[in-house]
């Protein structure tokens, strides 16, 4: 297994922590765990934009990635940590997997 893909399944299984802290209405410890992996994910993304220019075949929409970052972050600026708990859920997670599974 490419050790960049063992990488993302570690910082996306961090970030999918943090998506049921805000479920569970944790607020204090999603924030403090959220603020120590922002990082991570943009590493996350890093990783896949340079598998992507090793492997013209492999597709990612980064347009994608940053508007659902976006959608995230105006939910959070809106104090709705549910919906940014969907965001980081079904369109970050689910993606970020989807895109995995066609990795090498």
């Amino acid at each position: 297994m490419d050790i960049r893909k063992k990488q993302i399944e570690l910082i996306i299984d961090k970030v999918q922590d943090v998506v049921d802290l805000f479920y569970q209405q944790n607020n204090a410890e999603a924030f403090e765990k959220f603020g120590n992996i922002i990082e991570d994910m943009t590493n996350v993304v890093d990783m896949l934009a340079a598998y992507k220019n090793e492997h013209s075949e492999f597709e990612m929409d980064e347009t994608k990635i940053c508007g659902v970052l976006n959608e995230a972050m105006e939910a959070l600026e809106a104090g709705d940590t549910v919906l940014m708990a969907d965001i980081m859920q079904y369109d970050f997670v689910e993606y970020i997997n989807d895109l995995l599974i066609n990795m090498e």
